[in-house]
């Protein structure tokens, strides 16, 4: 095989996307995710003695990382990049939990929940790329 685009008739081994394009959504979801958790937050915690400039300066810095995050899935240190975000959105469901109880436990359920669906995601498009370049290799091998 040659280094430039595969020309009629040669088959080229297909590129890692599926994890990128499953870790990239989960991770725009998650965006509006915490968006929206922001907008709940901004009126839950002003009365355990936060102020909502905090809130909101913190719900869109979160926001935008998970969004900034989902563009570099495709690069080598994309997930490992997802997979920090998901730990500091487990992080911050842990402090709104302790400071706002019942509605902080959703948070914190939420943020657990997208962290399982990130793990699932991943370790299921890890699986369909490194089958995908199999398949790749038996059909190049039986070319001939």
């Amino acid at each position: 095989m040659s280094d430039g685009p595969p020309q009629q008739g040669e088959l080229s081994v297909p590129p890692p996307t599926m994890t990128a394009r499953l870790a990239s959504t989960v991770l725009l979801l998650e965006a509006f995710a915490v968006f929206f958790g922001t907008l709940v937050a901004s009126v839950l915690l002003p009365p355990a003695g936060v102020g909502r400039g905090p809130v909101w300066g913190l719900g869109l810095a979160l926001a935008l990382v998970c969004v900034l995050a989902s563009g570099t899935a495709r690069r080598p240190r994309g997930v490992a990049l997802g997979t920090g975000v998901q730990v500091l959105l487990v992080l911050s469901g842990v402090v709104v939990a302790l400071v706002a109880t019942e509605a902080g436990l959703a948070a914190l359920v939420v943020a657990l929940g997208f962290a399982a669906l990130w793990w699932w995601l991943v370790s299921v498009g890890r699986r369909i790329d490194a089958d995908r370049r199999r398949w790749a290799a038996q059909l190049a091998q039986r070319r001939p």
